[in-house]
């Protein structure tokens, strides 16, 4: 799939935050570092948009780290940090990553229309049309 350099750095900022809010020793995740993700979340209004599960799961490991001091299980982390993910996620992310989607469903949709304007294949990989696209997507 295609992607922005933007949405390519914002996915390795994103990653190395998760990276850094497991413990460096192996411990799992830590509460401080759940709490941060959770406050990120309400501040830029992604917690509003995780449906009921998510929350779910986030309140109950932000339950479990406070009593157990960290979270260990595996099963359970990768479940909480594909909710941290969402959390976290800006607005340029959502943005590029709506764009993609469009653009790739423009690809397969007009897959014949290529050989009479082949300056549409260009533009459906093109950055700057690809965020347009995104834009076009979140704002309508």
């Amino acid at each position: 799939m295609m992607q922005l350099s933007t949405g390519l750095s914002a996915r390795r900022e994103s990653i190395r935050s998760i990276l850094n809010m497991i413990h460096a020793d192996g411990q799992g995740l830590t509460y401080r570092s759940l709490l941060i993700a959770w406050r990120k979340g309400l501040r830029n209004g992604n917690w509003s948009r995780l449906c009921v599960p998510e929350r779910a799961v986030m309140r109950c490991a932000l339950w479990v780290a406070r009593v157990k001091g960290s979270i260990c299980n595996m099963r359970l982390m990768v479940q909480v940090l594909s909710v941290v993910l969402r959390l976290i996620r800006n607005r340029r992310g959502r943005i590029v990553d709506a764009g993609n989607r469009r653009a790739q469903a423009m690809l397969e949709r007009y897959r014949n229309v290529f050989n009479w304007v082949p300056q549409l294949r260009e533009w459906l990989r093109d950055p700057r049309y690809i965020a347009y696209l995104g834009l076009l997507e979140v704002n309508g």
